[in-house]
């Protein structure tokens, strides 16, 4: 084929194009095929490919209306290169207004990549996205937000692992965002940031937006904040916004504190809150309000996002941190040691 089509699925944008239609995912016979929104941009002058996905889980929004905020500005002919914009990969989730996990295998598409074209109906939609979407990709962001059940502050992950270029590149792409930490991330649990590392793409995950509100303001800023990348790497003509290293909240450790029993979740702290090592951060009762459990802070440093559901079940995430500290108690390797690599995003 042609090196300047740009292709995904049976959707074909010739260069000079925007075309929009759909990622098909068959499934099985007792359900209907997945049909996957998607936005093609073949610029008419040759230049990076960039992939962009948003509703990886089915609560999270913010992203979904950035990008089609980006989709509709854009024209082909200011474009150097290739866009392909996934307005909501996980449309099952989406559709059932789901948290995590899809509703027909219960599993989460961020614990799934690069998938499985034989695997579940999660592992066939991680094969496929990662196949069609971000086998062809320079560079990725993928977009989320908090989920209908949390608090977070925004900010973006890039895999700490990947081969030296690729890290560099991931940071840059983080510092380019500009939404809050630049967050070093160390874990490898099939999300979509772990294919940094082991395909070699650089790429962010990034959130912004929380408790599975739509925010017209938010979706604006991340629209303004992927435009600022695709200035950057020479996609499109305008000014790009460098902060100064100074100016960059970098991390590296990150830990998430799960729960390892049934009941009711009461927080006592908020997104972007500071927390001491050892401080009480929340507990959880019985049904009838009787203390079960008190959870405290592993690290000295702050709440990156936080459960805000009354309900939790045993290994639900609670309360997300993050920290500068690397002598902290269970910190070691900048910070995130073995049993800590489980980012929960």
């Amino acid at each position: 084929m042609n090196k300047n089509i740009l292709k995904v699925g049976n959707l074909i944008a010739n260069p000079g194009e925007k075309v929009q239609g759909h990622l098909t995912l068959k499934v099985d016979k007792n359900h209907e095929d997945i049909k996957i929104p998607v936005t093609l941009i073949n610029g008419q002058e040759e230049g990076k490919t960039v992939a962009i996905t948003a509703a990886v889980h089915g609560g999270e929004y913010t992203g979904v209306f950035g990008l089609i905020k980006l989709s509709r500005e854009i024209k082909p002919q200011d474009l150097k290169g290739k866009l392909i914009l996934v307005h909501i990969a996980n449309v099952s989730a989406f559709e059932s207004k789901m948290q995590y996990i899809g509703p027909i295998d219960g599993k989460n598409l961020n614990r799934c990549f690069p998938g499985n074209k034989n695997g579940t109906h999660t592992e066939q939609l991680a094969h496929l996205i990662s196949k069609e979407v971000y086998g062809q990709s320079d560079f990725f962001l993928d977009l989320h937000s908090g989920d209908i059940h949390e608090d977070l502050m925004p900010f973006t992950l890039y895999h700490r692992d990947a081969s030296e270029e690729v890290r560099a590149q991931s940071r840059k792409i983080g510092e380019l965002m500009n939404l809050g930490p630049v967050i070093g991330s160390g874990s490898d649990c099939g999300s979509i940031n772990g294919m940094a590392m082991k395909y070699n793409i650089p790429g962010v995950l990034a959130e912004l937006g929380c408790r599975g509100e739509c925010n017209v303001d938010q979706a604006i800023l991340y629209k303004e904040r992927i435009l600022n990348v695709l200035y950057y790497y020479g996609l499109l003509d305008g000014e790009v916004d460098v902060p100064k290293a100074e100016d960059v909240d970098y991390v590296h450790c990150m830990y998430c504190l799960d729960s390892d029993i049934d009941g009711l979740w009461y927080p006592s702290y908020n997104a972007g809150d500071e927390v001491s090592e050892n401080q009480s951060v929340g507990y959880i009762t019985d049904y009838f309000g009787n203390i079960l459990k008190e959870f405290y802070s592993p690290v000295t440093g702050r709440v990156l996002y936080n459960t805000t559901s009354l309900a939790i079940r045993n290994g639900d995430p609670l309360v997300s941190f993050i920290s500068n500290v690397n002598n902290c108690t269970c910190c070691v390797n900048y910070g995130l040691s073995e049993s800590h690599k489980k980012d929960n995003i």
